[in-house]
């Protein structure tokens, strides 16, 4: 007939859609999930960048860092056990920066807030999973994993809707990174696409359809407020502007 299913998950035409098209609809969706997954991973740099200037975390949280870096092993490792590398090797990149970002957060973290209790959760977690693995069949390590995964997908993409009282209470956005918002509502389309077309697997496209709806609630927010106006930097040790240093 020269065309068949774009998504056909259980075996049901969704779409009819000319063969061509549909093929090349599949296989950018092989191609995709990794490549937005390193723009997701690549996003806290501007946020970073920002505690670098004002010497300080100032309101942010440390939550989404420690739930990359447990998304990191979790998925890796579940790619592994799958044998999906579109899974698996984009989450290399994603622990090492993980950690990157909570040293970072540590040297500039606001003395008002907790990242201990943080990184040790995240150690729990992946000491537990890793252990757990090694000694449970591999469809059992699997569900384990699909199941703490969908945990740790729905902490890290609605972490910063930790923060919404103030941004609601202060109009402000400043708490919230507009590029990470816009990193994952990318990352989380793809990857429920992929895993609802190509690998049919809820533990892939449930937490992610989640995110995008938490995605879509935080560009609401900054629809709503604005972006952050520009701060000047910030001394690390008295917290006032540099500028303001500067000229007295």
């Amino acid at each position: 007939t020269g065309a068949n299913a774009a998504l056909d998950p259980d075996g049901f035409n969704l779409r009819i859609v000319p063969s061509s098209i549909s093929w090349v609809f599949l296989s950018s969706l092989r191609i995709l999930p990794p490549i937005t997954t390193q723009i997701l991973t690549l996003a806290p740099l501007t946020t970073i960048k920002k505690f670098k200037d004002e010497g300080t975390t100032g309101k942010a949280t440390p939550l989404p860092f420690a739930a990359m870096l447990v998304g990191g092993f979790l998925w890796g490792i579940y790619g592994r056990l799958t044998n999906d590398m579109t899974l698996m090797l984009p989450n290399v990149t994603t622990i090492g920066f993980a950690c990157y970002y909570l040293v970072m957060f540590a040297r500039y973290r606001h003395p008002q807030t907790s990242l201990s209790l943080h990184v040790l959760a995240a150690f729990v977690v992946i000491i537990t999973v890793i252990s757990a693995t090694s000694v449970l069949p591999v469809e059992d390590a699997i569900d384990m994993i699909g199941e703490v995964g969908c945990v740790q997908q729905v902490v890290m993409f609605t972490g910063p809707l930790a923060v919404i009282k103030t941004v609601m209470r202060d109009r402000n956005t400043s708490s919230m990174s507009a590029w990470f918002t816009v990193a994952t509502f990318l990352s989380c389309s793809v990857w429920t696409l992929y895993g609802a077309a190509i690998t049919h697997d809820l533990y892939i496209w449930g937490p992610n359809a989640l995110g995008l709806v938490a995605a879509g609630a935080q560009l609401f927010l900054f629809l709503k407020y604005g972006l952050p106006p520009p701060s000047h930097p910030v001394d690390a040790i008295e917290g006032v502007p540099l500028k303001s240093v500067a000229t007295e």
